[in-house]
């Protein structure tokens, strides 16, 4: 069994969740008028908290209600009535009163909180996916009396309230349960790395979604990934919690994949031809990969591998690493458009590699449009990174919707 509590400022809402309109079973009413509709247990807590409103006028309290979720397994509550999850309801509230101390012990002599006699309603849910029953509480945090509910460390008091309950069932532990989720969420994350013919985050996400979870990621103003956390059932766990040595953190999720699918053969790539340019680029690239064969006889660990579909072949394609990085620093991701800040950046490695054709016909997979014009190509005297920049400059173009204007007619 695990449980989760924090106290919150959107009671109304919360309320309205909790019940599902009041298509949730009611286990357990405190303090309120029973048979109530969802809003109007909401407008007692509510009518409650006005009297005592000039008491607390020079400190107005903001977050008027706590929410709390306590997650048996299916084992533990198989067979369970609805009385038999009122009396775990008033287990679990009893308990949580009467902790004073974080788990860790770090926090001692906590103010205790007297849920046991403030208005709270417990709302019976079943995950959509799992099945795996739930409770859900909303409560007062104005007591009875009139007094504030302490709420410091409320999340750790109710994971130590959950592991009393355990150990007096037997049930598992919440450190046993997390380390269970954690390893079948690892499991999951390689076997979708395993799965993929080349990284992305949006494919990644996809499969992961599938499976069940609910993903969330972080991107700063550069749209770049720089964490995130995955939810199962009423637990979310971060990335660098996962995996072995956090190789599932954005900063080395790619580098695990690579490990995943070494390289065996190279692969013998037929040079496309330019989409717009007159002068083919048959030349050109074939002339840079011999050259790079000359000094480099296979392609070393400072190269950036990817895998991309060009009619209808998987085909590998690799860069220099500081070429990729260059591009990637330069994506945009234009306004209005669904192109995925990485699959944009595929677009630019393609330019960069002359594959014209297959450029264009992925930013036109976006509802992108156009064309890379007459002359496109690298210039005789340009710098590795100047052109790389030129690239990544035409990837956004490309990658950008085009804009429709009906004229009306006359």
């Amino acid at each position: 069994m695990i449980a989760t509590a924090r106290p919150i400022a959107h009671g109304q809402a919360m309320t309205n969740y909790a019940t599902k309109d009041f298509r949730a079973d009611i286990v357990k009413v405190n303090l309120l008028t029973e048979d109530l509709p969802p809003m109007g247990m909401w407008d007692e807590m509510v009518l409650h908290m006005n009297r005592f409103k000039q008491k607390f006028a020079r400190k107005p309290i903001d977050k008027t209600s706590i929410r709390i979720e306590v997650s048996p397994s299916m084992n533990e509550s198989d067979g369970w009535t609805l009385d038999d999850w009122q009396r775990f309801t008033e287990e679990f509230v009893d308990e949580l009163d009467q902790v004073t101390k974080t788990p860790d012990g770090k926090h001692k002599n906590l103010v205790p909180t007297v849920i046991k006699n403030s208005q709270y309603f417990a709302a019976l849910h079943y995950d959509a996916k799992s099945g795996i029953p739930h409770l859900h509480l909303v409560v007062n945090r104005i007591d009875k009396d009139g007094n504030i509910n302490d709420c410091h460390f409320i999340g750790e008091r109710a994971v130590a309230a959950a592991h009393t309950i355990n150990q007096r069932h037997g049930w598992k532990d919440p450190m046993e349960i997390r380390e269970e989720h954690l390893q079948q969420i690892t499991n999951d994350c390689m076997d979708i790395l395993k799965s993929m013919p080349s990284f992305g985050w949006t494919y990644y996400e996809t499969m992961l979604t599938k499976r069940g979870y609910k993903v969330k990621i972080q991107r700063d103003k550069e749209n770049v990934v720089r964490g995130y956390s995955i939810k199962m059932g009423n637990s979310s766990y971060k990335s660098s919690d996962l995996g072995k040595g956090r190789n599932l953190m954005p900063s080395k999720i790619e580098d695990t994949w690579r490990k995943l699918h070494p390289i065996q053969k190279p692969m013998a790539v037929q040079t496309p031809k330019s989409l717009d340019s007159k002068k083919p680029t048959t030349d050109r690239l074939s002339t840079a990969q011999a050259s790079s064969s000359q000094a480099k006889p296979s392609a070393t660990n400072n190269d950036y591998r990817q895998v991309f579909l060009i009619d209808g072949e998987r085909v590998q394609l690799s860069i220099p690493e500081r070429v990729y990085r260059e591009l990637d620093s330069k994506i945009e991701v234009p306004d209005n458009s669904n192109a995925p800040h990485e699959d944009i950046l595929k677009v630019a490695m393609l330019l960069f590699l002359n594959y014209v054709d297959a450029a264009t016909a992925m930013s036109e997979s976006y509802g992108g449009g156009g064309g890379t014009g007459t002359g496109w190509g690298k210039d005789k005297d340009e710098d590795e990174l100047e052109w790389a920049r030129r690239c990544a400059k035409m990837a956004n173009w490309l990658c950008k919707p085009i804009v429709r204007r009906w004229k009306r007619g006359k």
